[in-house]
């Protein structure tokens, strides 16, 4: 019987092989032709009932391997998270998800209202790309309602309020994600000023990445998400 770590092992280390290689011969992510198809397609063909996966401890490379799967995607995006920052790596994952569009990749973003603002510019601004489309989570609150009438609206209704979307996920070409619980916001990898948050995320490829789109078609579909 074939022993799943060795597996494990085996792909994720080809993958992060393959990053490596790519980043240390050219300063830019998408000077070379690697895709996520070609990289993990035969892996995975090789081992059609297994899952892969790589513990993202550190925020840098949790950080990296996001721009990497990014900047190769060709079909899809599909990123679901709770909190997107209006900071440094909110801008970063924003910018970064343009320039997938740009190349023809549709991209999906859902993220919850509770804690967004009217200075998260940057997300809503994607949404005017033809690629993109862009759905907040039950948006009781109302992007830009100040905090004390959101205090206000959750003690009228705390139960509707209530209703969030904790989900933190990024799928790519329906072959690979990350999940875990690192939302678009520095503390969450290592770039916060005064803090940061103790967090990880697991890179992901095989058997369980149809279950993970599922769930997100499920969110995405559900009738709290709303177009931004």
């Amino acid at each position: 019987m074939e022993n799943p770590t060795q597996y494990n092992k085996t792909i994720i280390q080809s993958l992060l092989l393959a990053l490596f290689l790519t980043l240390s011969a050219s300063p830019s992510f998408a000077q070379d032709n690697i895709t996520i198809e070609n990289l993990i397609q035969p892996l995975v063909a090789e081992h059609p009932d297994k899952t892969g996966l790589y513990v993202l401890e550190k925020g840098g490379e949790a950080l990296l391997a996001r721009g990497w799967l990014a900047d190769r995607a060709t079909k899809t995006i599909d990123v679901q998270y709770f909190i997107w920052g209006n900071d440094n790596i909110g801008k970063l994952a924003a910018e970064t998800l343009l320039r997938a569009a740009e190349r023809g990749v549709h991209v999906r973003v859902l993220v919850d209202d509770l804690l967004m603002t009217t200075a998260s510019d940057e997300i809503f601004a994607m949404a005017y790309h033809p690629n993109v489309e862009i759905r907040l989570y039950n948006p009781v609150h109302s992007v830009g309602v100040n905090f004390f009438e959101r205090l206000g609206e959750m003690a009228i209704d705390f139960r509707g309020s209530n209703q969030r979307m904790h989900n933190e996920m990024f799928v790519v070409d329906n072959m690979i994600a990350i999940t875990g619980g690192r939302n678009m916001e520095d503390q969450y990898f290592d770039f916060g000023h005064a803090y940061n948050y103790r967090d990880r995320d697991v890179l992901l490829v095989g058997k369980v990445i149809p279950e993970l789109k599922d769930t997100f078609e499920e969110f995405w579909n559900h009738k709290l998400a709303k177009p931004g």
